[in-house]
């Protein structure tokens, strides 16, 4: 039986919501990224600084920190040091997060099997979140969704490539006319943030099926992506409305808690802005806390959503 784009999305939201802890799982794998970030920091800066005898207390100004960057551009020893730890540190991202994506997919199929094909009945038919399930189809797909986030974003790389070499070509014969070598600059890199945007909507779409699908089969990372890929060509059209209706929920709620930002800016129009922002603070750190909630929601949903479409195709 072939749903509709609404009844999909639905299902989405009942599976999604029947299976809340997985937004917690999420929100935890945001909070150690937080950290990850932060030590890697500490690990690469700190050398860099202590090797040039530069505090960090000592920075006060633009100059200072132009002069710190040019001190520390001659120890090329610490930059490749820096390289290799935030390359380590992209790795790492990308391991952790097939394993909670791999995770979640699994707990979603199951859900979707739990509930059936009916259309109507109680949220909780979806209901099929438990640590170990959670646990068990990390350890067992997270290789897996590895690989698949590697090649398909490997692929969405290559596409970037094509208004990005060109660019740099024309760039390098234009080099001797500022004017032409400053537009074609400009044009290239405009061309190459639209087709960033409409590659990185077509990855989350083929990353995000491909994943799910080896939810429902087992298969290897290239049968995945493979599949995926099929499935979406097959069914375009459902595919892409689910995945711009979640686009427009997550742009719609994200500029919802963005608007609490501009309290501080009001308070400097004021001229009172340690006041203001002294008795804002609880108002942001709670809008801080719900829009990392509504992601890691809106996030859920569409794996969800996905999910629906995964299964539906396998009965």
């Amino acid at each position: 039986m072939k749903r509709g784009v609404f009844d999909v999305l639905r299902r989405g939201v009942d599976n999604t919501v029947a299976n809340w802890p997985l937004i917690l799982v999420r929100l935890g794998e945001t909070l150690l990224f937080g950290m990850i970030v932060v030590l890697t920091a500490i690990a690469v800066v700190v050398p860099f600084l202590v090797s040039v005898g530069i505090q960090i207390a000592d920075i006060h100004t633009p100059d200072d920190v132009a002069s710190a960057a040019l001190s520390m551009m001659g120890k090329w020893v610490l930059l490749v040091w820096a390289f290799v730890a935030v390359l380590l540190m992209l790795g790492l991202f990308v391991a952790i997060h097939s394993f909670v994506e791999a995770g979640c997919a699994r707990v979603y199929v199951d859900g979707e099997r739990t509930a059936g094909p009916a259309v109507n009945g109680l949220r909780t038919r979806y209901r099929a979140f438990s640590m170990d399930r959670w646990l068990a189809g990390g350890r067992e797909g997270w290789w897996v969704v590895f690989w698949i986030y590697n090649l398909a974003w490997t692929v969405g790389a290559l596409i970037l490539l094509i208004p990005l070499l060109p660019t740099m070509v024309l760039m390098l014969v234009f080099r001797e006319q500022p004017p032409v070598l400053v537009a074609t600059g400009c044009i290239g890199i405009a061309v190459t943030v639209m087709l960033m945007v409409v590659v990185g909507i077509v990855m989350g779409m083929w990353t995000s099926r491909a994943i799910t699908g080896w939810a429902v089969r087992r298969a290897g990372a290239r049968d995945a992506l493979a599949a995926g890929w099929s499935a979406i060509r097959g069914d375009l059209g459902r595919h892409v409305l689910v995945a711009l209706a979640v686009i427009v929920v997550a742009f719609a709620g994200s500029s919802f808690f963005a608007g609490f930002s501009f309290f501080a800016t009001f308070g400097e129009a004021m001229g009172r802005h340690n006041i203001f922002n002294f008795f804002t603070f609880p108002i942001r750190i709670a809008s801080s806390i719900l829009s990392s909630a509504f992601s890691a929601a809106v996030s859920s949903w569409f794996l969800a959503a996905y999910a629906a479409l995964a299964v539906e195709k396998d009965t």
